[in-house]
C-alpha cells in the first residue's frame, strides 16, 4: 500500500518445552514426565518445526522482505505459531481439552496466512486503504477498524488443512460424543464415568494432538518455503523435518483420528485408544 511503510518486525523465534508443573497440581507433573518419557520423539519433532518456522521468520526480517504481503502473513502466522506452542504446553500438562480449541484456532490463522499469500494480501491492502488504521479523535485513540476475516475457501481447497480444521473443530465444540471422549472415555454401554479436571497422562490424546501439531508445522513450512517470499537459509533442514513428520504421523500404532462418511454424515473412528502404553488399545466411534 502506497504511503504506509512497514517497520522492521519484532521476532521472538524460540520455542521450548513447558516448565514442569508444580507438585501440588494433581496429575499434571506425571503427565509432563510421561509425555517426555513416552513421546519424547514426538515432542522433538513439534519443537523442531516451531523453531524452524521461527528461524525463517527471523531471517526474513530484513528490508528486502518489508512489504505488506509479508507483514500480513507474519501477523497471522505468528498467531498460529503461538497457538500451537501453547497447545504443545497444554499437552505436556495433561490439559488435552484446552489443546483442541488452540489447534482449531491455529488452523484458522494458518488458512488466513495462506490466503494473504495467494491473494497478494488483497483484502489486507483494501482494509488499510479504507482506513483500517486511523486516528479516532473523538475517543482520543488509535483505531484498528474491526473487520472479521476468515478464509473458508483456503480450508476447502487444502485437503489436509481442511481435514484438520473439521476434526479440531468437532473436538473443540461441546458435542456430547467429543465431550465424553475428553471427560469420560472410560464410559461404556453399561455406565457413564465422567471425570472432572482430569490432567493425567493419556497416550492416545497426546499422540493425536502432537501429530496434528507436527502436521501443521509441516504444512506451514511447505507454504512458506514454496512462496519465494521468505528467506529459507537451511532448506535441507526443512526437508529433513518434513521426512521426520511423515515417519511420525504415519505410524499405524499411534493414536489417530480417521474421518469417514456414513449415511451422508461425517463420522470419526478413533484408533489405538489407550491411556498408557501397557493398556489394551481399543477403537471409539463418534
Amino acid at each position: 500500500m502506497a504511503g504506509l511503510r512497514v517497520s522492521p518486525p519484532r521476532i521472538f523465534p524460540e520455542a521450548t518445552r513447558s516448565s514442569r508443573p508444580p507438585a501440588e497440581a494433581p496429575g499434571s507433573p506425571d503427565a509432563h514426565r510421561q509425555t517426555g518419557f513416552v513421546l519424547g520423539e514426538d515432542l522433538d519433532v513439534v519443537l523442531r518445526g516451531l523453531n524452524l518456522e521461527g528461524a525463517i521468520a527471523q531471517a526474513s526480517a530484513g528490508s528486502k522482505y518489508r512489504n505488506q504481503v509479508v507483514a500480513s502473513i507474519l501477523a497471522f502466522w505468528s498467531r498460529s505459531w503461538l497457538s500451537r506452542l501453547q497447545a504443545l504446553h497444554a499437552v505436556e500438562w495433561g490439559n488435552y481439552a484446552s489443546a483442541f480449541p488452540l489447534v482449531r484456532a491455529a488452523v484458522d490463522y494458518q488458512a488466513a496466512a495462506a490466503n494473504m499469500l495467494e491473494s497478494e494480501a488483497a483484502e489486507w491492502d483494501e482494509w488499510l486503504e479504507s482506513g483500517g488504521i486511523t486516528a479516532a479523535h473523538e475517543h482520543h485513540a488509535t483505531e484498528f477498524r474491526f473487520a472479521p476475516f476468515r478464509s473458508a475457501e483456503t480450508l476447502v481447497a487444502d485437503d489436509e488443512l481442511g481435514a484438520l480444521y473439521r476434526a479440531a473443530s468437532d473436538f473443540a465444540m461441546p458435542a456430547f460424543a467429543t465431550t465424553l471422549t475428553l471427560a469420560g472415555s472410560e464410559s461404556s454401554p453399561q455406565r457413564v464415568l465422567v471425570t472432572f479436571g482430569d490432567r493425567d497422562f493419556h497416550l492416545a490424546l497426546a499422540e493425536v494432538l502432537l501429530g496434528w501439531l507436527a502436521t501443521l508445522s509441516s504444512l506451514q513450512l511447505r507454504t512458506i518455503a514454496g512462496s519465494g517470499r521468505f528467506n529459507i537459509e537451511e532448506p535441507d533442514k526443512v526437508e529433513k523435518f518434513q521426512q521426520g513428520v511423515r515417519r511420525a504421523v504415519d505410524r499405524r500404532d499411534r493414536g489417530r483420528v480417521e474421518e469417514f462418511e456414513e449415511d451422508g454424515a461425517r463420522r470419526y473412528l478413533l484408533h489405538n485408544w489407550r491411556r498408557t502404553p501397557g493398556s489394551a488399545a481399543k477403537r471409539i466411534l463418534l
